[in-house]
């Protein structure tokens, strides 16, 4: 009884943080996409907070997963799962994809061109690790049975 009571005060106090790494993930590729136009318009750097969100977001993904108490979202929503994964992955490539713009734009380590074709590779990585990993493995809800 106490067990199950401290489990669904843990889950009243996970679920905003969850709900605000579910928000964020969803909000920051279209953020990120923003910035890298605007890299490219007015050839000034822009602020890379992404890694930041990814180590958040990574910390919030592996606790709903790993505490059986927080897994049980992923039951009464069996899409969340494969949508954050998604998304986790395409930020990962737009994070670098903005990494190697402001080389460009702050430093000019590396050319104009160059840090466009670098861009389009890290995002072009992302969406073929991300082939790679639902091949490897299919969406199933029955993980979260």
């Amino acid at each position: 009884m106490i067990k199950k009571i401290i489990q669904f005060i843990l889950l009243v106090a996970f679920t905003p943080i969850f709900c605000i790494a579910l928000l964020f993930l969803l909000i920051s590729p279209i953020m990120a996409v923003s910035e890298i136009i605007a890299i490219i318009q007015h050839e000034a750097p822009k602020e890379n907070v992404y890694f930041i969100f990814l180590i958040m977001i990574s910390l919030t993904l592996y606790l709903s997963m790993r505490v059986s108490a927080f897994r049980k979202i992923y039951g009464k929503f069996p899409v969340l799962w494969p949508l954050s994964q998604m998304l986790f992955i395409s930020l990962t490539g737009l994070a670098f994809g903005v990494f190697f713009m402001n080389l460009w734009a702050e430093n000019e380590i590396i050319s104009k061109p160059i840090a466009i074709i670098f861009m389009i590779v890290s995002l072009i990585v992302a969406r073929l690790f991300m082939s790679y990993w639902y091949r490897k493995n299919p969406i199933s809800t029955k993980m979260f049975i």
